[in-house]
């Protein structure tokens, strides 16, 4: 019996097309993923620098900071890279410390990984220290939750000042007098 390959008119498929990848620093950190239904991640890069009296930055998702922010810290996750600085507190869910921090941190999950430099003191309810990480500072277990949740939506808004009274029109009488003239009193 002899088979006859019939010639197929159809298409090829397309061949896959490669992405080009970028080799990941795990020295900085493992690259954060996306979890379903969060916010989008955001970044502070190496080459930002933040400096303020009485600045806080607010996060609801996760903020990876590779730059230096002098600054105080409030998000649900954070992962600072091995080349940051930050000099200020920081409250959050979940702390990730590869680089150098001044200032509390307050955390329900806290990792100083073994490039951290930390300057502060430490309240959390875990706290993990990878041998060659330093710390500089005190630590404890939060006993309350409220004193490491952090302050996503800012301080409450104050109430505005009441409105002062409106100004009442100067009252004008004229009073008359003996001789027949009037005088003009103003209250």
């Amino acid at each position: 019996m002899v088979f006859n390959r019939r010639s197929d008119t159809r298409p090829a498929p397309a061949a896959p097309v490669a992405t080009p990848t970028r080799p990941v620093d795990t020295a900085a950190g493992p690259a954060p993923t996306p979890d379903a239904g969060t916010s989008a991640d955001s970044v502070i890069g190496p080459g930002f620098m933040l400096e303020g009296d009485a600045i806080t930055i607010r996060c609801k998702g996760s903020l990876r900071v590779d730059g230096n922010i002098h600054a105080d810290l409030h998000t649900s996750r954070l992962t600072i890279g091995k080349d940051a600085v930050i000099s200020g507190a920081i409250a959050a869910e979940q702390v990730d410390v590869y680089g150098q921090v001044r200032g509390a941190i307050h955390a329900r999950h806290l990792v100083l990984h073994s490039t951290a430099e930390v300057e502060g003191d430490l309240v959390s309810h875990e706290l993990t220290v990878e041998q060659g990480a330093s710390f500089d500072g005190r630590s404890r277990k939060a006993k309350d939750p409220a004193e490491i949740q952090p302050q996503l939506d800012g301080p409450a808004a104050k109430p505005a000042p009441p409105a002062p009274a409106p100004h009442a029109a100067p009252q004008v009488h004229a009073v008359p007098l003996p001789n027949g003239q009037s005088k003009i009193l103003h209250s």
